[in-house]
């Protein structure tokens, strides 16, 4: 059997180490999302959690007058945070506001120490009115950059940095560029070319997965698809969310069912981008729910699961994770996410997105008088951010008791990320006998988590914990041995 080094290592083909979404210490994650989360449960309620928005927000606006990127900050863009040296980095598009002499899309790169204060340095790459720039200049036929990554332990330095682009226009084909800075990049190989009869299959987010049975699906990716709705009437190609993968990087195919989670009638009309990332044993999805034939039209981030990465499944349908603004702020009509967007900092995750205003409307180009006025190419867009405590995307609140499903309690014990008054754990055997009585205790790991200190003899092996909820508690995810369910 293969070491997770060397699934990671034959992932990438032997050329480079990729961060793993799936971590070690993950592994051992448990999200209370909703009620298919636990076992049963008895007199409490279901919630999602409303990431908090920064208060210096927007946090990346666009430039000056005189500047290329002087009207947006705008989408495909991806933000990272980098433990080893403690910086942010952003990559993304921009527009200048004279749009002179054409409507041309370039992009940009910016950098922070703190995830909210943003400096973009000259790169020495381009000039704009004989000015340096930020501006990210390549020497191939790559239209746009969908997303950058980084590789925890390249094989050389040069490839500390990877990004895939698109290239072409008909179909979306994707190449693969690394550079050792994020600054200056160099085009190693086309990764994907899709499959006939694909007429939009535009990656946007990668998740490697060492921890897959199947070697075809240990690299995931997600895109925005075409496709024309069962229900439809006049068959109308609409946004949806879809699925190519592969064994490694560089054999990436198209799903034979790429169709991976799809806009909900009375909820959205189209599903834009999408972001995954891998908790436990559980993926976890931010996408757009859209509604462009709105006026104004409105889009905010909600939250889908999967088992499996495969197919995704909503989760409170109504509610989403981050939403929009109030009337009249720069966030008030339309949410974009970025790629990689749920980054771990510390104890925390950030949530980057693009926001526009109520003026940005007639978009996309089906939805506008016409190609040339779609809402896209005049109106600002802005880079925020929104945050949660770790592991707290939703939770069960009580008064109340939830039994979880079966846990492998290993010498580590058993961690409970909760507000609140728990009044009592229980550890229940397989046959449904309790076997120990616990409660939470003072340790903390990873801040949001305290350790259940048990009376007596501490239970091991396959258990399932009973939690008695106090009025007002919160149960956000729980930390254990190896999840057998």
């Amino acid at each position: 059997m293969l070491t997770r080094r060397q699934a990671l290592t034959a992932l990438t083909a032997g050329s480079v180490l990729f961060r793993a979404h799936a971590e070690t210490r993950s592994s051992a994650v448990r999200l209370i999302l909703d009620e298919q989360s636990v076992e049963s449960h008895e007199g409490v309620s279901f919630h999602l959690s409303r990431a908090k928005k920064h208060p210096e927000n927007p946090v990346l606006l666009p430039g000056a007058p005189h500047q290329w990127d002087s009207l947006q900050v705008k989408w495909p863009a991806t933000v990272l945070y980098s433990p080893s040296d403690k910086k942010f980095r952003c990559w993304y598009c921009g527009l200048d506001v004279v749009q002179s002499p054409e409507r041309r899309y370039e992009y940009g790169y910016a950098e922070s120490e703190d995830g909210v204060h943003w400096i973009k340095p000259a790169l020495g790459q381009v000039q704009f009115l004989d000015r340096p720039t930020n501006q990210i200049k390549i020497d191939w036929a790559g239209r746009e950059m969908s997303f950058v990554f980084e590789n925890p332990e390249p094989d050389t330095p040069e490839k500390r940095f990877g990004s895939v682009w698109l290239e072409g226009r008909s179909p979306k084909v994707k190449g693969l560029a690394y550079s050792a800075d994020g600054v200056r990049w160099s085009r190693e190989t086309t990764i994907y070319t899709p499959e006939k009869g694909y007429r939009l299959q535009d990656i946007n987010q990668m998740v490697i997965d060492p921890d897959e049975s199947d070697p075809d699906f240990r690299v995931k990716c997600y895109s925005q698809m075409m496709y024309v709705p069962k229900n439809s009437s006049s068959g109308q190609q609409v946004r949806a969310i879809g699925f190519v993968h592969g064994s490694d990087i560089h054999h990436l195919h198209d799903a034979v069912d790429p169709l991976v989670l799809e806009p909900q009638e009375g909820i959205d009309e189209e599903l834009h981008f999408a972001t995954v990332r891998k908790i436990g044993r559980t993926f976890v999805m931010l996408f757009e729910s859209d509604r462009f034939s709105s006026i104004p039209m409105h889009g905010d981030l909600k939250l889908a699961v999967s088992r499996d990465g495969r197919k995704f499944r909503r989760v409170h349908l109504h509610s989403p994770l981050v939403a929009t603004g109030r009337k009249g702020m720069w966030d008030e009509n339309l949410l974009v996410t970025t790629t990689s967007a749920m980054q771990e900092v510390r104890d925390e995750i950030y949530i980057y997105y693009i926001g526009c205003p109520n003026i940005f409307n007639a978009w996309p180009g089906n939805y506008a008088v016409g190609s040339k006025r779609r809402g896209a190419y005049f109106a600002p867009t802005y880079l925020g951010l929104a945050t949660l405590p770790r592991d707290r995307y939703a939770y069960v609140e009580g008064s109340g008791i939830v039994t979880t499903y079966a846990i492998n309690l290993g010498p580590d014990g058993a961690w409970l990320n909760a507000d609140g008054e728990l009044r009592e754990v229980a550890a229940i055997s397989v046959s449904g006998k309790i076997i120990a009585r616990g409660r939470l205790g003072g340790e903390k790991r990873q801040s949001v988590y305290r350790k259940i200190v048990w009376r007596g003899k501490e239970p091991g092996g396959a258990i399932r914990l009973r939690i008695a909820l106090g009025g007002g508690a919160k149960l956000y995810s729980i930390q254990a041995g190896a999840l057998v369910v």
